[in-house]
């Protein structure tokens, strides 16, 4: 692969897989060269070192065929692989292979893990640069260091900050901002109340951890569901990490904006709901019909469980969706899906019938045949069996092999001698 030359692209080989030797972050895509979206990806891959080249990333690929053992330290599977890799972090992409979308990732994967907000331009700037904010304050090094620990896995998708004691935050929940006094010292009567203490701004909000700050395990388990702002617009890799979290998930697929407006206001109003939720507008049906294994109507509302796999759904305009989140909440909406083996067997009867089906469709003659080659090979060791016990020559070395087993047997073969005798004697008669 070769590109213009006011690219800073890097080519890697077999010493790459050393993580603190590097000096800056890398971004890496790891391909092969008969790959035809490895190719595809070439000009981005260009375009985007060129970008990057003021920023503290470095943009390198490495043939993963020539170098197995890199490929395998960083666990690639397919091709083309992308990876950002720092001394202290190793984040696999699964976003969407765009310039401006692999940009955001590099930028954002390669920042300070736990920087400091010493100032209101600091704060300023990460408010516009994030939907989402962590802000810790009077925090131990043992909470630092859990903090630090799942930074990594995060880091491009939201960020943690900490608050240096020269600066005060107090929330104006009528404003809906976070007002900083430089010359204020944090005080325990702010609105993040304990010290130490950890608040999350977001949705024009801030809610603060409610537990146990020391107790690394619920500190993570908060911090991992809460890094994402209540409303969204859905794709896969936005929905894919929701579903790995205790909270449910109201989707609604269809083009009615007031429907869309609804969902905004009850996702901001999220405290006065009984359950923790998030609320994501798709475009495209295919989102939640992979996750409820049926097709989808538009404008369909669709309250999911991650946990259980239960949902429940409404079509049409004739109910609200408070009404349907009321209804999955209080229990009175009927529920389909879950784990049970008949939800199993629509599950797999989905998927041959979406993904299988459609190929035959389009391809009769080639998925006939991938079908009728195997069972015409069955078939022909079947016949070839057949023929072999209908072989007359086999029948005979079968009664020789009979008669070597009798050989032995003294009367068997006094019999055989005397049939030889009496066929001696008629022969000379």
């Amino acid at each position: 692969l070769v590109g213009p030359s006011f690219c800073t692209l890097v080519d890697l080989g077999s010493e790459f897989g050393d993580m603190e030797m590097l000096e800056q972050a890398h971004l890496v895509m790891f391909y092969a060269p008969w790959c035809g979206h490895c190719r595809s990806l070439h000009p981005i891959w260009h375009e985007l070192s060129s970008k990057l080249s003021r920023h503290p990333v470095t943009v390198a690929k490495i043939d993963a065929t020539l170098y197995r053992t890199a490929a395998e330290k960083f666990n690639v599977k397919g091709f083309p692989s992308i990876r950002l890799v720092a001394t202290d972090r190793v984040i696999e992409y699964t976003g969407d292979r765009t310039t401006s979308s692999l940009f955001d990732f590099a930028t954002k994967g390669a920042r300070p893990l736990l920087p400091s907000v010493g100032s209101l331009g600091k704060l300023n700037d990460l408010k516009k640069s994030e939907d989402v904010i962590f802000l810790a304050k009077g925090i131990t090094e043992e909470i630092r260091n859990c903090l630090k620990s799942m930074a990594p896995s995060i880091v491009h998708e939201t960020i943690i900050a900490e608050a240096t004691n020269d600066v005060a935050i107090r929330v104006d929940k009528e404003m809906k901002s976070i007002r900083v006094n430089e010359e204020t010292v944090l005080r325990s009567d702010l609105s993040v109340s304990k010290s130490p203490g950890i608040v999350v701004s977001k949705d024009d909000k801030v809610f603060e951890f409610s537990g146990n700050i020391s107790n690394c395990i619920e500190l993570k388990q908060w911090v991992l569901s809460e890094r994402f702002s209540a409303f969204q617009v859905g794709s896969y890799p936005v929905i894919h990490p929701l579903l790995f979290l205790k909270y449910k998930i109201v989707f609604y697929y269809g083009p009615e904006e007031a429907r869309v407006q609804e969902m905004k206001n009850i996702a901001a109003e999220r405290e006065q709901l009984s359950d923790d939720f998030y609320f994501i507008h798709v475009d495209k049906a295919e989102y939640i019909e992979n996750l409820i294994s049926s097709y989808a109507e538009e404008d369909t509302v669709l309250v999911y469980d991650p946990i259980s796999e239960m949902y429940s759904y409404s079509t049409g305009p004739s109910k609200s969706i408070r009404a349907s989140i009321d209804e999955h909440t209080s229990g009175k909406a009927v529920l389909y899906g879950g784990t049970s083996m008949w939800a199993n067997c629509k599950k797999v009867g989905y998927r041959i019938h979406s993904n299988i089906w459609p190929l035959f469709v389009d391809h009769p003659f080639m998925m006939g045949l991938v079908i009728m080659i195997p069972i015409g090979l069955l078939a022909l060791c079947c016949c070839d069996e057949q023929r072999s016990k209908d072989d007359p020559i086999r029948h005979i070395q079968e009664d020789e092999s009979q008669m070597d087993l009798l050989w032995g047997d003294e009367k068997v073969t006094k019999e055989i001698e005397d049939k030889k005798e009496k066929s001696t004697d008629s022969t000379l008669r």
